[in-house]
Order: structure tokens, then sequence, then C-alpha cells
């Protein structure tokens, strides 16, 4: 995709070998439902980017901090305002009734996100010194060199990707049930005079 490629929208559907009228829904209930299910394709999207950094250990630093980076902003994206979506999930809820190691390992995955991917800097997992190394003792007193000293995560152990895809997909089965209710929610204002309406507002050709 370069900067100037965009997407047309266009879908057209077959019954019976016969083409189908489609409406275009707008409005907050199916606002709610396409960003539920832009969230639950990304928690999805973390789930499989966490296995890969699971399997990756022998890839290179490079690869294995992008799949680390790409989850975290990924995950994150799924609990911030993201306006397009006009929708976000709250940990307060998604995890109201789930295990407290789950609520625990999505408050860690998010200070990653804020901490050590958004806002560098005071991560414990981003450390470095600054170390100014002087000539031995005993010869004539100078600089030998000025260098940084330090580490940054650039993978996970595989005990925390494991304890973070169980967070994942808990979260991930969550929205799933949220989504198949509000389909049921919107499919029911479709009966009697709501169908009529569908008819007659259906995209044309």
């Amino acid at each position: 995709m370069s900067d100037q490629d965009f997407f047309e929208y266009r879908f057209e559907a077959r019954f019976d070998d016969k083409d189908c009228p489609v409406v275009v829904l707008e409005g907050p209930l199916p606002d709610r439902l396409k960003g539920l299910s832009l969230i639950h394709q990304d928690l999805n999207q973390v789930d499989a980017i966490l296995g890969e950094l699971g399997a990756c250990e022998s890839e290179s630093v490079a690869r294995q901090k992008g799949l680390l980076f790409g989850a975290l902003v990924l995950y994150g994206k799924c609990y911030t305002e993201a306006r397009g979506r006009k929708t976000r999930l709250k940990p307060e809820s998604i995890f109201k009734h789930a295990p407290v190691k789950l609520r625990v390992r999505h408050d860690w995955l998010m200070r990653l996100r804020h901490e050590f991917v958004a806002h560098g800097g005071e991560a414990q997992e981003e450390q470095l010194k600054l170390l100014l190394v002087l000539r031995p003792e005993g010869e004539e007193k100078g600089i030998v060199s000025l260098m940084g000293h330090g580490a940054t995560a650039h993978s996970l152990d595989i005990k925390l990707i494991e304890e973070s895809q169980e967070a994942v997909r808990f979260a991930a089965k969550k929205v799933s049930a949220q989504i198949e209710a509000l389909q049921r929610n919107l499919l029911k204002k479709f009966d009697n005079e709501g169908l009529e309406w569908a008819y007659q507002n259906a995209v044309k050709d």
C-alpha cells in the first residue's frame, strides 16, 4: 500500500445464483459492531504475532523486536481511544470475572506499551548508562572514551509469551460474545417494517 492508496467500497452478494440487495448500515449500533469486529481482528493478530515471537529465538534481534513492538502496539490499540473505531475495550469490564493473573498480565502488557514502546524512557526493559572511561591508574591521566552501555528488550521469555497469549485469548473470547449479542440486537431491528426499509435503502448500481 502506498501513501496514495485508498479503499473503494464495493461489495457483491449472491443467493441461489441471484444478485442480492445490500444495505450499508450506519449509526451507533453498527458503529460499535464495526469497532468491536476490528478489535477482535487485532486481538487475533496479537495472538498470532506472539506465537511467532515464541518460535523465532534464532531470528535476528531486529525481527524479534519488530514482532514484540507490533504485538504491543496492536494490543494497546484495542484499549486506547481510536476515533475511527468509535469504541475501545475497558479492562475493568473485560477482566471483571477473570482470574487475577490475567488482569495482572494485561496491566503488564499495557505498561510495556506505554512506557517501553510508545513513550520510552523509564521502562525497566530499556536502560542505558553513559560511561566516561579513564586511562588506567599509574598512567598519565586522560580520557579513553565516552560510551553508552545498557540493554533494551527485544523478545520475551516463553512463559511470559504464553501468559500473554492467555490474556489476549480471554479478551478475544469476551469480545466475540459481545459481537454476537450486538449482531442479534441489530438483526431484530429488521423485522417487519425494518425489513421493508432495508429493501428500500439497498445499494443500487
